[in-house]
């Protein structure tokens, strides 16, 4: 018996598939350490906040964390926040057109990468909408930037819901760092005109603030076939940040900004009339901002407690959807030491999120609007077991939220220091991802359809996303994870890191029998694709940093994952996801000629993988692809630096990624640009 077109069509139909700054990339040269000059033995001690929420050295922390400084971004010659990740080990950063990317780690890529928690100074841009993140509107200018903390591997002990392979947390420079004014202009053929300005000061003693301003008007991207695919896009922004010490213990920061952007993006949607799918440039538009305030007070060296809250809004419309969401939330979080060799974070967290949909010719949601909250608590000890050679870290995160119910995240980790150099720790946690609007309440979102054929009684064959006829669980990982962290000399490091995640309860789409639509015409079958927790199954891999100092005046930064993927469908054993298994290269390499010279190099290698998307015309192949960006900077003054990148020199123009619903490839092309930034 002839298989039905519709069933091949669909064989492993992904779970998801519903689912800047200008060219500013420099810190202000006389506000920043050049951390090119830093021993290796510096950089082990730089502290981190996200993998424990209290402070700790690099090397003493029992998780698989990565810290892309301020230099590192300043020298890579990103002009965007995606880019500047593609330093980290584990963390896939990919294109998708002129302003959509997609960023995970340790897989599940896609353009709403949903299990993956991203953070700017502690606040989720996650959106809860059709979960992952707006790459294109999100993050602080990059020469605001402290730092970036990578961590792979589940954060939901400590962060919750969503950070389940990896949390990112950008965190910005205090006002202080950044005193006085900075001017930014850059000009390219891909980035064809961006503008920033930055001005800080003092109110009084105690207090200290800055504001900002940036616009980018970039140029689109091309199509396979080497036209212009359209999708130029524009942005701007303004913001500002305020740090008060209201007393010797207790300190007040308040942060807001603000966003519109205008897109040109491509999208491919279902049509009912031959060709049966409809290539079409469509605008995109989106605002937003946020406002946050936190207050912390020390009580003495080893305890603390700070209340966070923030409210933040996003409207789009594009063809997909269009909708709004209005986020408030409140944070608390209590750190102190009953003792020489215990640490013992505990706090609480209150989350209500409001949406609203409005139908559109692709989705339609049901209830179009609808408020829910996220109730939370946590608590994390660590024990030295022996003192400067052993610590257990224990803790566990307990949440209720309106579409799962109650769900807890507990992790269990250890750290041994057998050495002064060395480090090797172990984890094993469970994280969870929840449901977002878009999975729970699609009340139908039409992906594609399929051309006539005896199979579909010569009826066109549309393929829609409906609600689930059941109640879906949150996604659940298993973790476990080993690291080995070490100073080989005084000029080389090692940080290596294997691990093994289980998945259980993975969303997947369920395939219902055809029926029959006579209320358009042509009339046409309507095929219905629900979701379902019916996925299992595993990832591991490892991954791999080294940095080495060759001489004073060079730096070599090098970053390895390779990713083993084995998902299935738990009744029929079948195949799901398209990860297959790839591996990443990168090594960057930052030299000083002189003192006000800067030459960095930097290289990357992508093995190719499939996308996670299926349509009519089966899942799209990306080829493995090398990249190469050059950049050249001359301080002729203290307070002036000029520069010339080029980026993606090794071709005129390569596929990076393929949007996992409403595909449309676009290939991201070689450019250059020059950029001139003052300070005054």
């Amino acid at each position: 018996m002839e298989k039905p077109l519709w069933r091949g069509c669909l064989k492993g139909m992904p779970a998801r598939a519903a689912s800047v700054y200008l060219g500013a990339t420099a810190v202000a040269v006389a506000a920043a350490p050049d951390l090119t000059q830093f021993s290796i033995e510096d950089l082990m001690q730089v502290k981190v906040v996200s993998a424990a929420k209290i402070e700790q050295s690099l090397q003493d922390t029992a998780a698989a964390v990565f810290v892309i400084t301020a230099e590192d971004i300043r020298r890579s010659g990103a002009t965007s926040l995606p880019e500047a990740l593609r330093l980290a080990p584990g963390v896939e950063a990919a294109r998708i057109d002129a302003s959509r990317w997609s960023v995970t780690i340790r897989g599940f890529n896609g353009r709403f990468a949903n299990k993956l928690l991203v953070l700017v100074d502690g606040r989720s841009i996650y959106t809860p909408l059709f979960s992952g993140v707006h790459w294109e509107v999100q993050g602080p200018p990059l020469d605001e930037i402290e730092r970036i903390e990578v961590i792979r591997g589940p954060g939901g002990t400590l962060w919750g819901a969503n950070a389940v392979n990896g949390v990112i947390n950008v965190i910005t420079k205090h006002p202080k760092e950044t005193g006085g004014g900075l001017v930014s202009l850059t000009a390219g053929d891909e980035e064809r005109a961006s503008a920033g300005l930055r001005y800080g000061g003092s109110l009084g003693e105690r207090a200290q603030y800055r504001v900002y301003g940036q616009f980018a008007d970039r140029d689109g991207q091309v199509a396979p076939d080497g036209r212009d695919a359209g999708d130029q896009w524009r942005i701007g922004k303004g913001g500002f940040r305020l740090d008060w010490a209201a007393s010797d213990t207790d300190t007040v920061i308040a942060q807001g900004e603000l966003y519109r952007a205008k897109f040109k993006q491509n999208f491919s949607t279902f049509s009912l009339a031959p060709p049966y799918g409809d290539d079409f440039l469509s605008s995109a538009d989106a605002d937003g901002g946020s406002l946050q305030a936190r207050w912390e007070r020390r009580y003495s060296a080893t305890s603390k407690m700070g209340v966070q809250v923030y409210y933040q809004y996003e409207d789009r419309q594009d063809p997909l959807y269009v909708a709004d969401l209005e986020t408030f939330d409140l944070d608390f979080q209590h750190s102190f030491a009953p003792g020489d060799r215990q640490e013992i974070v505990w706090g609480f967290g209150y989350r209500r999120n409001r949406d609203q949909f409005t139908d559109t010719a692709v989705s339609r949601i049901e209830p179009r609007g609808l408020t829910t909250e996220l109730f939370s608590a946590f608590a994390q000890d660590q024990i030295e077991l022996i003192p400067q050679h052993l610590r257990l870290i224990a803790g566990v995160k307990v949440e209720h939220n309106d579409f799962s119910g109650w769900e807890w995240q507990p992790s269990l980790r250890a750290l041994w220091a057998p050495h002064p150099d060395h480090r090797v720790w172990v984890a094993a946690s469970r994280a969870v991802r929840t449901l977002s609007r878009g999975e729970q309440d699609a009340s139908r979102i039409n992906m594609f359809t399929s051309p006539p054929s005896p199979a579909s009684g010569n009826l066109p064959l549309v393929v829609a996303l409906v609600s689930p006829d059941q109640q879906l669980d949150s996604e659940e990982l298993t973790a476990y994870e080993i690291g080995y962290r070490f100073r080989v000399t005084e000029r080389l490091s090692v940080d290596a890191t294997l691990f093994q995640h289980d998945y259980d309860r993975l969303l997947v789409g369920d395939i219902s029998a055809p029926s029959l639509q006579t209320g358009f015409l042509p009339p046409y079958l309507l095929l219905p694709v629900s979701l379902s927790n019916t996925g299992s199954g595993t990832k591991s891999g490892v991954e791999l940093a080294m940095d080495w100092r060759p001489t004073e005046q060079w730096r070599l930064r090098l970053a390895y994952s390779y990713l083993d993927s084995d998902l299935n469908k738990k009744q029929t054993d079948e195949h799901i996801y398209t990860d297959g298994n790839h591996q990443q290269f990168s090594l960057f390499s930052s030299w000083n000629p002189r003192d006000d010279v800067d030459v960095d190099l930097w290289w990357r290698y992508v093995e190719g993988n499939e996308t996670n998307w299926v349509s009519f015309t089966g899942a799209s192949k990306i080829d493995p692809y090398s990249s190469v960006d050059l950049r050249l900077a001359w301080r002729p003054r203290k307070e002036l630096e000029l520069s010339l990148v080029g980026a993606n020199l090794l071709d005129d123009r390569h596929l990076e990624f393929v949007q996992e619903a409403f595909a449309f490839p676009v290939e991201v092309e070689r450019s250059f640009y020059g950029q001139v930034k003052w300070m005054f």
